[in-house]
């Protein structure tokens, strides 16, 4: 169960999808995303592969327009901007919730990047969803 949230001087929420190809290689996929061009604060993510490659796992990091990590704060950090690290693919179908209960701040051109690790060589689309605070 999610905790509330309050939202002050904002325009409410809204969501955003994006879809990965995955391959049947094996390795990296990666994905990223710009969260916003003005500044907004990121409430959740969903990740949802459409097939089982079991341990496949992925990952979800915050990096500023420059490409350096960042910390919940915005401030660069040397080796780490990981939100969620080493999440393994549950099966096909399963959609998989992130909930940042103290909202995940982008500045204007930050990047959520997705990186998929296929290490059974199945293909697959990853649906991801951002629900996002104006």
């Amino acid at each position: 169960m999610a905790l509330p949230k309050i939202v002050r001087d904002s325009g409410g929420s809204f969501y955003k999808g994006y879809r990965v190809v995955i391959g049947a290689g094996l390795g990296d996929t990666q994905l990223d995303m710009i969260i916003s061009n003005t500044g907004h604060a990121l409430n959740g993510v969903i990740v949802t592969c459409t097939e089982t490659g079991d341990g496949d796992y992925y990952k979800l990091e915050h990096f500023n327009s420059a490409g350096n990590p960042l910390d919940p704060d915005g401030f660069p950090l040397k080796n780490s901007g990981i939100l969620a690290e080493t999440i393994f693919n549950k099966g096909g179908g399963v959609a998989q919730q992130f909930d940042f209960v103290s909202l995940e701040l982008f500045y204007p051109g930050d990047i959520l990047r997705f990186t998929y690790t296929n290490v059974a060589g199945v293909a697959m689309d990853v649906i991801i969803d951002t629900e996002r605070i104006k």
